[in-house]
């Protein structure tokens, strides 16, 4: 368990990491514009340049002559599989007037390419950091409400088993599960408790578990675990 609360910030640390990268790439890209020259150039060159999982992009190598007439050449930080431009082909360039070698190709995805990789990327990693606290404080909040406001039922220990569907650090976290006849409908009711890290079975030596259920919505509910010892 708490393997999986040290992956969670480890995520939540890169996402705001990235995210942090984003806005000050945002408030790079405003300061460069704010400034910025346009200039004509032309594409003299596709580049290849290989990639680990993309298998690589042509990335176009662009001349143009700044209006102090030096001519810069530079390659550009976007590129794509095919090439984007044709060898020759014109193009506008934005450049820094006190730094001509810090020019871009006019266009959406040269000028923003780093915010648009940098802030989906922050906020996934955010998002799969933060989540499980998420989730875990709102069950806390629902099983105190239950502890309040529920109904008691006595619900037959059924069976132990795994949860296939999560698995943390190789393992997979155990649920005990069981079962009560609701005597006013005739419906049978599953009930799963939180997950358990260790096994929970030869600790139960009772037929029946104590289950607190929303007696407005019986998907609501918590099997009462206390009786089990405390994981160290």
């Amino acid at each position: 368990m708490k393997f999986l609360w040290i992956f969670c910030l480890i995520f939540f640390s890169v996402g705001a990491a990235l995210l942090a990268a984003g806005a000050f790439a945002v408030v790079h890209t405003r300061r460069f514009l704010a400034r910025a020259v346009a200039a004509p150039g032309v594409v003299i060159e596709n580049v290849w340049q290989s990639g680990t999982r993309s298998g690589g992009a042509y990335y176009p190598r662009v001349r143009y002559r700044t209006q102090a007439g030096q001519e810069v050449e530079f390659v550009s930080r976007a590129g794509s599989q095919p090439a984007s431009y044709r060898d020759h082909q014109t193009v506008e360039v934005l450049y820094d007037p006190d730094r001509p070698g810090d020019a871009t190709i006019n266009s959406f995805w040269s000028v923003w390419l780093a915010p648009v990789i940098l802030f989906p990327m922050g906020a996934v990693f955010s998002l799969v950091g933060i989540i499980p606290f998420v989730v875990q404080r709102s069950t806390r909040r629902r099983d105190e409400w239950l502890r309040y406001n529920g109904r008691h039922i006595q619900a037959n220990f059924d069976r132990v088993e795994l949860n296939t569907s999560l698995r943390v650090n190789g393992s997979n976290p155990y649920r005990i599960v069981c079962q009560w006849l609701n005597p006013e409908t005739n419906r049978l009711h599953v009930f799963k408790s939180h997950n358990l890290w260790f096994d929970p079975a030869p600790y139960i030596s009772s037929q029946t578990l104590d289950v607190i259920v929303d007696p407005n919505n019986f998907k609501r509910y918590v099997v009462e675990t206390g009786f089990l010892p405390k994981l160290a």
